[in-house]
């Protein structure tokens, strides 16, 4: 059975973005990935040199989920499905800059997103279907 393969991000709500950034760098010795960007948003990587951004800060109330990754196209579908099963009503899938996704929320109104994390040229926040993806994927 298909299942997610590891936690990607966390993405939290701050009032003030740098003061909850230099306290996870202080008390979890987490490194800024990079500067807070210009509206305020900051990535914090366990190990900045893989690139991850496993805690994401940002000044926007309704941006706060949590992201699993899939390791395959087949569990991404296998997930979708398994959710559709459970009578989950899901968002997408579309094409984020970490690469195809879909999200849903959970019974308690939690936000969680399912990424298959590739990375390729295609229109971010576009939509696209498994088609879509099991052709790309075949062409890779």
């Amino acid at each position: 059975m298909a299942k997610v393969s590891r936690l990607e991000h966390i993405t939290l709500y701050a009032h003030d973005v740098r003061r909850l950034t230099a306290f996870y760098e202080a008390a979890l010795e987490l490194k800024g990935a990079e500067a807070p960007v210009e509206d305020g948003t900051a990535g914090l990587a366990i190990d900045p040199s893989s690139g991850r951004h496993e805690l994401i800060i940002m000044n926007n109330l309704h941006h706060m989920h949590l992201a699993f990754s899939a390791d395959t196209l087949d569990d991404f579908k296998a997930i979708w499905r398994r959710l559709k099963e459970l009578g989950v009503f899901t968002q997408g899938p579309y094409w984020q800059q970490e690469g195809p996704t879909f999200s849903f929320f959970d019974p308690e109104g939690n936000h969680v997103q399912i990424i298959w994390p590739v990375r390729a040229e295609w229109p971010a926040g576009g939509m696209v279907t498994f088609e879509q993806l099991e052709e790309w994927a075949d062409r890779t």
